[in-house]
């Protein structure tokens, strides 16, 4: 829940975006970020993201792994402390730092988010302090056949400025990247449950 501001409103053209393009894909390896749906735009001053999966996984475990907050820098790449501050009835105070980047560009950041939790189906976070003007992100788990619907809405105004002609194409990259190493580690934790159970048997 992490990323930029002040985005230079032009799109970027030629071949400098084809090479941005490309090495964005390959940034992302084997991760399934292809079965994905996501978008990141402008509206006025906001970045508003959107993404969206089906995944086979149980819906409670991929809640497991959405409000693992303290495992987040073990499986997302840009984060490095993700803290558990305090817990109340008004929410969960976590503390996160990290960077966000692509290419030459690299941005330093820090959020204190206030998490609300509304199991079994969604998740609201809000910052309330760091590198962010504003910021308001939501999860939610929709029950699909024998898995789960994971979708992301996030709209963010940063403190910080990006490059301009390639601020959207980071900006897109990062999120997208963030949001499937999530999806990969409820993958990754779903594989493991079902080897316990077949082993069990």
């Amino acid at each position: 829940m992490i990323l930029g501001d002040r985005l230079n409103r032009n799109c970027v053209t030629g071949v400098f975006l084809s090479l941005v393009v490309s090495a964005a894909g390959a940034a992302y390896g084997q991760t399934a970020s292809s079965e994905i749906d996501f978008s990141a735009t402008r509206e006025g001053e906001f970045i508003v993201a959107e993404a969206r999966v089906d995944l086979a996984a149980a819906p409670a475990l991929a809640w497991a792994v959405l409000t693992d907050y303290e495992a987040y820098p073990r499986f997302i790449s840009t984060m490095r402390v993700s803290k558990v501050v305090s817990r109340d009835r008004t929410g969960t105070v976590v503390d996160q730092k990290g960077s966000f980047g692509f290419l030459f560009f690299s941005q330093e950041i820090e959020a204190r988010m206030l998490v609300a939790e509304f199991p079994p189906s969604s998740i609201v976070a809000r910052s309330v302090g760091g590198s962010f003007r504003e910021l308001l992100g939501r999860y939610e788990l929709l029950p699909v056949g024998g898995g789960v619907r994971l979708s992301y809405t996030g709209r963010l105004v940063p403190e910080f400025s990006l490059p301009p002609l390639i601020g959207m194409s980071i900006v897109h990259y990062a999120l997208k990247k963030n949001f499937t190493e999530m999806v990969d580690e409820i993958r990754r934790r779903d594989a493991l449950a079902r080897q316990a159970f077949k082993a069990a048997q």
